[in-house]
């Protein structure tokens, strides 16, 4: 069954598939986005939006976090290794102030993790943009947006 229907969409009996985590990392992610906008996790009056936080979680659930926050697709999560008990995994603010796992994270290490080579490139990318660019050729980006054509750019 579980091949039937792929890694993101089984549910094991009686509890929940990573589709099921997607749409709870969902709201997760947004107050998370906020929360770190508006300083809610530093010292009254202080805003620096150089923090660090740690989040602690299951592999799965950490898996899709990082889909859901890089916009990954099902192929590239179902691709995507499930991370070891302890595993530490990091995301740093890039030199144009977009998160990248390539900030920490060697090439090698992220082929380990699974990533595929646009993954690994779309990481690359992450680490010099800034927020509020698009990745054109990401092929998430252009997986959703079919319908715009070279001259749309």
């Amino acid at each position: 069954m579980r091949m039937l229907n792929g890694r993101f969409f089984f549910r094991f009996p009686n509890g929940e598939s990573a589709a099921d985590v997607y749409d709870r990392i969902t709201g997760f992610r947004e107050t998370l986005k906020s929360d770190i906008d508006v300083g809610r996790f530093q010292p009254p009056g202080e805003r620096n939006t150089n923090i660090n936080l740690v989040i602690v979680s299951h592999g799965l659930t950490l898996r899709v976090f990082l889909m859901r926050w890089y916009k990954w697709t099902v192929e590239q999560f179902e691709g995507f290794n499930n991370f070891g008990n302890g595993s530490m995994v990091v995301i740093e603010k890039g030199y144009g102030g977009r998160y990248s796992l390539s900030m920490h994270h060697s090439e090698e290490k992220l082929r380990e993790f699974g990533f595929s080579n646009e993954m690994i490139v779309d990481q690359e990318w992450q680490k010099y943009a800034r927020p509020g660019e698009l990745n054109y050729d990401c092929p998430t980006l252009n997986s959703f947006f079919t319908h715009f054509g070279e001259d749309d750019r």
